[in-house]
């Protein structure tokens, strides 16, 4: 397990807020990146305020994300 910080959505009438959380060991079929820069697109905004009403706190909005490959596991 790796620990990772980023920013979440709490609540839907929150600001963002630090987070940390445990991410699993990557499989053997799965890619290991760095992201680098992140990026928040409107629809992660109506997700983070529950706007569709299908949010599950917390939430860590930013699906725009640039990174180098880190490694392949074979």
């Amino acid at each position: 397990m790796s620990q990772t910080r980023a920013y979440a959505a709490h609540a839907a009438d929150q600001l963002l807020a630090p987070f940390n959380f445990e991410r699993c060991q990557p499989r053997e079929d799965d890619v290991a990146i760095e992201i680098l820069y992140c990026g928040v697109c409107h629809s992660d905004l109506h997700f983070a305020r529950n706007d569709w009403g299908v949010t599950h706190f917390p939430i860590v909005p930013g699906p725009v994300i640039n990174f180098p490959i880190r490694g392949v596991q074979s």
